[in-house]
């Protein structure tokens, strides 16, 4: 298991008294982990195409690593456990206009093997045709049994709605809250 007690756990509401294009990010990327962990119909809707299994979902913001003395610090990690096994991607999320880079994108990649995660998930405007295509250029060879998909917001946002509106949600609590991540990224200042 790869998982740490005291790593952050991703927030519905984030506290933050940051401001600029980081806080963004990080709020959005708690929001939205936050959200996946809590409404488990939405989780396995964005998780299953990945290839994780139907399990519960833990989420996490900002965990700090090292890889060969160099400090990294994902914007999240998504743990998926079902029987025993637990299923991981390392998650990277951009907001506005900020673009991934394929340097910060490598170094994540090498982390996620060295971890034995089974996914690197980036997140940003960016638009692909599907999540296993990515924006930018990443050394396939790197990857090996490790799978690399990005998310557009818009995809993430189009899905939720879908979720909601559509395919519904059990639980009235959980339905809100998912309510409640779809007004928040429908707003620009979100990012």
């Amino acid at each position: 298991m790869f998982k740490d007690e005291g790593w952050p756990v991703a927030r519905l509401i984030p506290i933050s008294s940051a401001s600029g294009v980081e806080a963004q990010e990080r709020r959005a990327a708690s929001a939205l982990l936050a959200v996946m962990g809590a409404v488990e119909e939405y989780g396995r809707s964005l998780l299953k195409p990945l290839g994780a299994p139907g399990g519960r979902i833990e989420t996490f913001i900002e965990v700090p690593f090292k890889v060969n003395d160099v400090s990294l610090r994902p914007d999240g990690i998504i743990a998926v456990t079902r029987a025993g096994r637990t299923w991981g991607a390392l998650v990277e999320v951009k907001t506005g206009g900020g673009e991934l880079d394929a340097g910060q994108i490598g170094l994540y990649v090498d982390l996620a093997r060295q971890l034995e995660l089974d996914a690197v998930v980036t997140i940003s405007n960016q638009m692909t045709s599907s999540s296993s295509e990515h924006p930018v250029e990443v050394d396939r060879r790197k990857l090996q049994k490790l799978s690399l998909h990005h998310w557009s917001w818009v995809d993430i946002l189009t899905e939720a709605v879908v979720q909601k509106e559509h395919r519904g949600v059990s639980d009235p609590d959980q339905a809100y809250i998912l309510g409640e991540l779809i007004r928040y990224l429908s707003d620009s200042r979100s990012g």
